[in-house]
């Protein structure tokens, strides 16, 4: 069985500022993250690997133009949202309608903003093909899923792709670990979770990839290894990884689901 890496990149409007009750546009958020978009293009293409884009309905009606280019460099486009900072209903169908629009392609995967709660049906409903929103990790919290498979599975017709985790404890890989961890021991767990499922499913956000120590507002941990040095973490364990075939999240063959 080949091993497969399914990178990813949640393409929203920067709102972190937001969360720690700051305040900032939703244009500022767009546009910081489109300058984190554009140097994690350069390093996809440097590198000839194909990734999978979870856009929110904010994003491309302000950036239609970058999130053209995500799809004419051969990436997928998935769907985030509509407002990443405010949940409402109808936005599962709503943010597939805006991305279609925008892309000119069908839109199959769903990623629930800041890994929440899945709503299955309405995704079998709106049309979608697959999820991938859970984080079967200890993490108390939205993480703490320890009792989900590890491994892709089904839910109502739906595929759900859970972001990596490593080991027996469940050593979480996501955006946060490739800031925190030394960079010998992320890639141990990149391959200690390939060796384990035959899949390294890890996401990321464009703005970690900008200046964000001028927002004193966001924590010491987020900022840690961001910018410039998120840039060559990526570039290095792309490398690392190699020698395995990097695919977008619809091309998931079918022999790694449970």
């Amino acid at each position: 069985m080949c091993k497969k890496v399914l990178l990813s990149f949640d393409t929203e409007e920067f709102d972190m500022p937001r969360e720690r009750g700051g305040e900032i546009s939703v244009e500022e958020g767009v546009k910081i993250s489109s300058e984190g978009i554009g140097k994690i293009l350069k390093i996809l293409r440097k590198k000839k690997v194909k990734a999978t884009f979870f856009v929110t309905g904010n994003f491309a009606k302000y950036n239609p133009e970058l999130v053209e280019k995500i799809i004419a460099d051969g990436h997928e486009v998935g769907a985030h949202g509509v407002d990443h900072f405010v949940r409402k209903n109808g936005e599962i169908g709503e943010a597939k309608k805006i991305l279609e629009k925008v892309t000119k392609k069908k839109v199959v995967g769903w990623r629930q903003p800041r890994m929440g709660k899945i709503d299955y049906e309405e995704l079998r409903r709106c049309g979608y093909k697959y999820d991938s929103s859970v984080n079967p990790a200890f993490i108390p919290g939205r993480y703490n899923n320890s009792k989900i498979s590890r491994g892709p599975f089904t839910v109502n017709g739906i595929l759900e792709i859970p972001a990596s985790v490593a080991t027996f404890l469940r050593i979480p890989t996501f955006w946060l670990a490739l800031h925190l961890f030394p960079f010998w021991f992320y890639k141990f767990l990149a391959k200690r979770a390939l060796k384990e499922t035959g899949l390294f499913v890890v996401y990321f956000h464009p703005w970690e990839f900008t200046d964000l120590y001028k927002f004193k507002i966001i924590p010491w941990y987020v900022k840690w290894n961001s910018g410039e040095k998120l840039e060559k973490r990526l570039e290095k364990l792309i490398e690392k990884l190699s020698d395995c075939d990097f695919v977008t999240y619809d091309e998931l063959d079918s022999v790694f689901v449970k």
